[in-house]
């Protein structure tokens, strides 16, 4: 792909080169590169060893928790952290009804009922004023997920959660390394979900995730979910080979094991890139000022609010466009991009109560206005690291052009 700005032909017409969200958000460097392959040709194991140990002891202490738990995905972390919550039927979840749909498969498969909070206007997530009138004597868990790269505003909702004896799970899938007042999100909370896939801030080679728990409790009781419930014999045995080589355990009452494993090299890579996360999000919030201040002027496109104490790292930069303010459509912004300008700009997180998957599992009902009106007028521009300050002028000199274009 090409991401290069505009070129003038011979007749004087503008010719643009395409510019799309990439497949992969950021790129290993040149000693996760060779890290990797000497894992490979060296690693005596590929799965379950000495890297993934201690990417889980780097990753805790990154970020504050009393444990952590690599997996294979952050839909993985979620699901475990459905398990270890012990939501039953009867059981109630309360949790954003704008989020990517892996926020709620899991805790769904429970046989919970979910019910959807609506979201800030400006910040675009959850709040506690939005999710305490859905507490009930039946709710169980707050799933709170801080998208687009924003902490929520935590203290709050866990202030709630604490009052009526709830248990708060954070997803950080979009948000990793991101600070609330000091403290790094996904310890926040009693359980923080992570994802490193082909499109977040920090990858490990296409898929991979974390689970970071408050309680170290909980860290031992998911490495006995993660892998099957293979577990090792207590005490010492005459015969290392009977009654076999290794227990299978139930995890704990009621809870069957799963394979959620993550492999060496995956860890290899991501310990390396934890190490550069700063970097990594610093680079991206220089990369938020620059193109959000391209456009300051272009009045009707409302960026995210970032309130004091809650840190952006900007995995996405999607503005809600207010059309009465900016005097066109979202749609027509959305086409005249795509066709002309070869801008290609998305739009994100289909409200899940009006999913068809959610419609036929019982969850399509929601009072969630904002969420509704967001989804209705917001746009999503090609986002990635390390993006070359030509490229971000270039993007906002687009969307100028089309505006002008769109208004006269």
């Amino acid at each position: 792909m090409i991401r290069r700005g505009s070129e003038m032909n011979s007749t004087a017409t503008p010719t643009y080169h395409p510019i799309v969200m990439p497949g992969v958000q950021t790129r290993m460097n040149e000693e996760e590169e060779k890290v990797l392959l000497k894992v490979l040709r060296e690693a005596g194991t590929l799965a379950t060893g000495p890297e993934a140990e201690a990417f889980e002891k780097e990753f805790a202490a990154f970020t504050g928790a009393g444990d952590a738990v690599c997996v294979s995905s952050c839909s993985s972390a979620l699901e475990m952290s459905a398990k270890i919550t012990g939501l039953k039927e009867g059981d109630e979840v309360i949790l954003p009804a704008h989020t990517y749909t892996a926020t709620a498969v899991p805790f769904a498969r429970t046989g919970a009922t979910l019910r959807w909070a609506d979201i800030h206007p400006r910040t675009r997530l959850v709040t506690a004023e939005t999710i305490e009138p859905l507490i009930t004597d039946a709710s169980k868990v707050i799933v709170v997920v801080h998208l687009y790269g924003l902490s929520a505003d935590m203290d709050p909702i866990v202030e709630l959660a604490r009052k009526h004896g709830l248990q708060v799970v954070e997803d950080c899938a979009q948000a990793p390394g991101a600070r609330y007042k000091g403290e790094r999100v996904g310890a926040i909370g009693d359980f923080g979900c992570f994802s490193f896939h082909t499109h977040k801030n920090m990858c490990t080679l296409g898929e991979g995730g974390m689970l970071a728990v408050r309680n170290p409790e909980h860290g031992d009781l998911a490495r006995r979910i993660r892998w099957m419930g293979n577990w090792p014999w207590e005490g010492e045995r005459d015969k290392y080979w009977i009654p076999a080589m290794c227990n299978l355990v139930e995890p704990a009452p009621g809870i069957l094991p799963v394979n959620f494993c993550m492999g060496e090299p995956n860890c290899a890579v991501g310990r390396l890139m934890l190490r550069r996360l700063d970097l990594i999000n610093a680079q991206r919030q220089k990369q938020a000022e620059r193109f959000q201040e391209n456009l300051r002027d272009c009045t009707g496109l409302e960026f995210q609010d970032v309130p004091n104490g809650c840190e952006h790292v900007y995995h996405l930069m999607a503005p809600r466009v207010n059309e009465s303010e900016c005097g066109v459509t979202r749609d027509d912004l959305l086409g005249l991009l795509a066709e002309k300008y070869k801008l290609t700009c998305l739009v994100q997180y289909w409200p899940l109560n009006r999913a068809e998957l959610y419609r036929n599992i019982g969850f399509g009902e929601a009072s969630v206005p904002h969420t509704d009106d967001f989804f209705d007028h917001m746009i999503s521009f090609p986002w990635w690291s390390d993006m070359e300050e030509s490229v971000l002028d270039d993007m906002a000199d687009r969307v100028q052009c089309a505006l002008s274009e769109l208004r006269s």
